[in-house]
């Protein structure tokens, strides 16, 4: 496990290509990890074209400074 006061986020890079896209940010990396056990046996689907996410590699990538949390948590719903 990793120590880090911001969160991680929850990345997807498909094959072939070098551009990550961002699918969810959590908190711990604990549930970062069983996010990407979870996505790799159940595919989900991009939210923008509703297609499923296939041919691709999950990474988790930690939140570094306190302006690129705040950024990212902006938009939270709860």
């Amino acid at each position: 496990m990793q120590d880090n006061n911001y969160g991680y986020k929850v990345c997807y890079r498909k094959i072939g290509k070098s551009k990550l896209k961002i699918y969810i940010v959590t908190n711990t990396y604990d549930l970062a990890a069983y996010h990407i056990r979870w996505y790799s046996k159940h595919t989900p689907k991009d939210r923008e074209t509703k297609r499923p996410i296939e041919n691709v590699v999950w990474l988790i990538v930690p939140i570094k400074t306190y302006i690129e949390y705040k950024r990212l948590w902006r938009g939270c719903p709860f």
